[in-house]
């Protein structure tokens, strides 16, 4: 009775999964853009209701285990309303290019072929053939999201672009909401790091280290699509710069740095360069040689008169210094996800290392990952994974050289922020679509928009202009905020 029971259940979702599609493709069917990049809306929210309505404690040191007993069921249905979502409107607009195929401009063919070599070298090989093989739905949305991202047209890559920036404004401001309500649960009074006496703040994030990242690409869309607003945009940029100082995430600091170099040479660099060589305005070459030379003269005065290595060698003997020289713990997660590439060198441990089962096994509780792109590919995926993820990564690069110029540096912007966070985080992750891969998520965009063909034509015409009008204003508008 019990087995016809499931059955029934079984046939019943199937049919209203079914359904949903066709209903979906019926609204779908003369519209040519989806709910795709709305998708941001309710998987935030999902997040944010999750921690808000759990248990979480940033000063109780059992915090991590706490928050792996379970969810508040309101907090479930919201998450199983979000994958819902996203498999409906991913599938939708899947469909409805094949169905008008031949009206569609050609994806990037470069980049699906580096996109789909990575899924199935680091998703569906370990999930097949892995040492513990595992087969899960929560495989599916990064794949289907990539595809839809691949078809996008330069208006849908723009209004992704606004989608995450008001979606990510929404969740920085729900996470500043916290600090008035439950502050133990969004601050961390316990940390000690580079600001004295300033608690970390991980907001309505897993982590501290989730939020700074997810601060840093909100701070880029709101720069390359502000508000209309002055006022507001002010206030938007106020809320992300003091989210992101919050955290304390040295590796989001520097990745942000780094960002808006790139995109301040893309962007500015005909004003600058015109700035630089008039010499009726020298006071900015003036200020930045006159700090770059007082930057030096207090570092060779600290240098010459100050106990440098005494200070050093404080610093390592203290609990500190000794966190800092074990990479805050990493070399031991680093140990065994080496461990786990020499027993499965050919496809890996699966998909499901780094769960709870496996965190007990190893003795390492807060390890929800191998905090390495590379020792996750090589721990869950093997050789396979590795060989996907060098070629996916030359693809990326290639993509982001050609995209440079057109997208304003945002596309190699985005790409540093994913090399810098490879270093210690798990940029690329795929198995599930959450906080970490908006970073991904939004680089796949920028570059299939960019690489429209009439995105290039565009650029052409724009740098043509410009060298028939010598003038020093800044570099024409990107091509997606000229399309909206």
């Amino acid at each position: 009775m019990t087995e016809i029971l499931i059955t029934l259940i079984v046939i019943l979702v199937a049919l209203a999964a079914v359904g949903c599609l066709a209903l979906a493709m019926h609204w779908g069917h003369k519209r040519d853009h989806g709910l795709v990049p709305y998708i941001f809306y309710p998987t935030l929210a999902a997040a944010a209701i999750g921690i808000a309505l759990s248990a979480r404690d940033l000063s109780a040191e059992s915090d991590i285990m706490s928050l792996a007993t379970g969810k508040h069921p309101l907090a479930v249905w919201v998450s199983r309303f979000a994958s819902v979502f996203v498999l409906l409107a991913c599938g939708e607009r899947i469909l409805h290019r094949m169905v008008h195929l031949k009206k569609a401009e050609p994806p990037p063919r470069l980049l699906m072929f580096g996109f789909w070599v990575f899924v199935l070298s680091n998703v569906a090989s370990p999930a097949l053939f892995g040492r513990h093989p595992n087969l899960s739905h929560e495989y599916l949305y990064m794949a289907l999201f990539g595809q839809c991202a691949l078809l996008f047209s330069a208006y849908d890559a723009d209004l992704t672009v606004k989608s995450i920036r008001n979606a990510c404004m929404l969740f920085l401001l729900a996470s500043a909401a916290m600090l008035l309500v439950r502050p133990s649960q969004v601050l961390d009074f316990a940390y000690h790091g580079l600001i004295p006496h300033l608690p970390r703040y991980a907001g309505l994030a897993p982590h501290a280290n989730t939020l700074g990242p997810l601060a840093v690409v909100y701070l880029l869309c709101l720069w390359h699509r502000p508000f209309e607003k002055l006022s507001v945009n002010r206030a938007a940029w106020a809320l992300g710069l003091g989210s992101l100082l919050l955290t304390q995430s040295k590796t989001s600091w520097i990745s942000l740095i780094l960002a808006s170099s790139c995109i301040v040479f893309y962007r500015y660099r005909p004003a600058l360069a015109a700035r630089f060589g008039d010499p009726r305005r020298p006071a900015l070459p003036s200020f930045i040689l006159g700090g770059m030379m007082v930057a030096l003269t207090i570092v060779g005065v600290v240098l010459m008169f100050a106990d440098v290595g005494g200070t050093v060698e404080r610093m390592f003997s203290s609990g500190a210094g000794a966190e800092l020289a074990s990479f805050s713990g990493r070399d031991a997660i680093w140990a065994v996800a080496k461990e786990e590439f020499e027993r499965n060198p050919i496809f890996g441990y699966g998909l499901t290392i780094w769960n709870l089962q496996f965190q007990i096994a190893a003795r390492l509780p807060f390890a929800v990952h191998a905090h390495s792109q590379l020792f996750q590919t090589a721990s869950s995926a093997g050789t396979v994974g590795l060989v996907g993820l060098f070629v996916y990564a030359l693809v990326l690069l290639a993509m982001t050289l050609r995209t440079a110029r057109a997208s304003g540096g945002l596309s190699m912007a985005l790409f540093l922020i994913l090399v810098v966070r490879g270093v210690s985080e798990v940029p690329l992750q795929m198995t599930g679509f959450g906080l970490d891969t908006m970073t991904h998520l939004l680089l796949l965009v920028v570059l299939t928009a960019y690489s429209l063909p009439h995105a290039k034509a565009s650029w052409a015409q724009a740098k043509t202009r410009k060298q028939q009008q010598p003038a020093v204003a800044p570099a024409a508008a990107p091509v997606v905020a000229q399309i909206s």
